[in-house]
């Protein structure tokens, strides 16, 4: 799977994870655009992709999501409001950045 996850996503993943050993990520059916974007903490299940973030801590994509994300790129920033961005290519997203289009 063809995913790219910022060093700085890394960073502050690492900085918010706290006692967790992870960082999950989900697109549920919902939102304006058909699938809603979903962060939370958990630990991996049976089919999901992990990735290291550091200090023994891991990223996870579930088995579901996993289908809508080839060559998407997670990154955190921005000036006035930082938060991760998930750009997914072929993918249309709504305005508010965390809904797609399924």
């Amino acid at each position: 799977m063809n995913v790219t996850l910022t060093e700085a996503a890394k960073a502050q993943m690492c900085t918010i994870v706290g006692d967790n050993a992870s960082v999950r990520y989900e697109l549920r059916g919902g939102g304006c655009s058909g699938l809603m974007a979903h962060w939370d903490f958990g630990s991996p299940e049976d089919g999901d992709v992990t990735w290291d973030i550091g200090n023994g801590k891991t990223f996870v994509i579930d088995k579901f999501t996993i289908g809508y994300m080839e060559g998407a790129t997670i990154d955190y920033g921005g000036d006035f409001m930082p938060a991760f961005k998930v750009g997914i290519p072929d993918r249309k997203s709504c305005g508010c950045g965390e809904s797609f289009v399924a």
